[in-house]
């Protein structure tokens, strides 16, 4: 069940991701002793869709709470799309009734949410997605708090509209800003070209699962089979959307006979994408199954036999570490964070790796997994150790340095 609430005012808004794996942040804030003493946290995105920077601020601020702080889930308007489903214990709130469509809608988010802040004065706000990491600073500057402001970023900087990106160098410097996090290195460096001030911030904190998702994986990944090719299924997950690239896994399936695959997630492509699967002739064997809750998700990977990720770009891929949390044999694209994100922390490849835009190399990469049970296995040995690198306590901890 989805539970929200509108805080702002009605009219305020009307017309406007050699791998961390979470284990330390860095940079001078992660010195800062702990305390006992509970602050009053919020966790603050752009927006409430079922995506990977919500789940983390959601789980995050669970935790949180759990670890007895003051916390509140904010987002600065609702999801167009599907919305990430949170506990009663902290349900959203919004800044505004809907996403700003003029300037004079933006002065006035900005107006809602400088008042929003004022009235609950919190402690730290770990903001997420571009415009609230770049709003954020701004309305604390203008309500003349002392709050601390953690940005996070979970996707590459040039996937950033430009504006937005040149204004997160300028918000990103000020004062209330205090760190300013990447869930990959890769991402931390697409910020390279801001100014001295914000980098001297950066910290990388990649990715984890929070522990009720680790132990649904650890259940299911011991009811699957290790020798592979049982349904020669290839699952993947996430918006149907151009970041996703899943064009080219339709068309490698056309390459793939007697292989199905299965999509889990829904988006503004999905049209287009039953369309290529028609027109390839493959589409009695791809099956779109939406949007589906986390748990049901994941119960679907497990059926798999082979994940694959095709993206353009990601940040940390939420859907690659439950595959690798799963035993799946992983298949992705040659992007920088791509690679990053299957490299473990010694600097052992645990995916195979193909060119972006590759059908025929994509294919060729799945059919060596699906028809070689020795290759199979050391691949679901690779991603099971790979999965083993991330911990949710310790990705917390080093959130948790940041805040205290």
């Amino acid at each position: 069940m989805v539970r929200e609430r509108v805080v702002g005012e009605e009219g305020s808004g009307l017309g406007l991701n050699r791998i961390d794996t979470g284990l330390a942040a860095t940079g001078p804030a992660a010195q800062r002793p702990a305390t006992a003493r509970p602050r009053k946290i919020w966790f603050l995105v752009t927006h409430s869709n079922a995506g990977g920077a919500q789940e983390v601020a959601a789980n995050l601020a669970e935790s949180f709470q759990a670890r007895g702080h003051e916390v509140r889930l904010v987002a600065l308007f609702p999801s167009a799309g599907a919305v990430r489903a949170v506990s009663a214990e902290t349900p959203w709130s919004y800044v505004a009734l809907r996403r700003p469509g003029s300037p004079f809608g933006l002065i006035g988010l900005l107006r809602s949410l400088t008042r929003l802040l004022s009235d609950g004065a919190p402690d730290v706000v770990f903001t997420a997605l571009p415009a609230a990491n770049v709003l954020t600073p701004i309305a604390v500057r203008l309500a003349g708090l002392s709050t601390q402001v953690v940005t996070t970023h979970h996707s590459p900087a040039e996937t950033h509209s430009p504006l937005l990106n040149l204004l997160d160098g300028f918000t990103g410097s000020l004062k209330a800003v205090t760190a300013v996090v990447s869930v990959s290195h890769t991402v931390g460096r697409s910020h390279d070209g801001k100014p001295a001030a914000y980098l001297a911030k950066r910290h990388t904190i990649t990715n984890a699962l929070p522990p009720q998702i680790e132990q649904t994986a650890a259940r299911l990944r011991a009811g699957r089979g290790k020798d592979g090719a049982g349904r020669r299924l290839v699952v993947a997950t996430g918006r149907l959307a151009a970041q996703k690239n899943y064009p080219t896994l339709i068309r490698a399936l056309s390459h793939l006979p007697a292989t199905r695959l299965h999509i889990i997630g829904d988006g503004p492509d999905e049209g287009d994408l039953k369309a290529l699967a028609r027109t390839l002739g493959v589409s009695a064997r791809v099956d779109f199954l939406g949007f589906r809750p986390r748990p049901e998700a994941l119960a679907l990977l497990a059926q798999g036999d082979v994940f694959a990720q095709p993206s353009l770009y990601e940040g940390h891929s939420l859907g690659l570490v439950e595959a690798a949390r799963l035993g799946l044999p992983l298949v992705v694209s040659d992007a920088p964070v791509q690679i990053e994100g299957v490299t473990a922390p010694d600097g052992e490849v645990c995916g195979l790796v193909v060119g972006v835009h590759d059908d025929v190399a994509l294919a060729g990469a799945i059919a060596r997994l699906l028809d070689d049970p020795d290759v199979y296995r050391d691949y679901v040995a690779r991603a099971t150790r790979l999965g083993e690198t991330t911990g949710w306590d310790t990705m917390l901890a080093a959130y948790e340095r940041l805040a205290l």
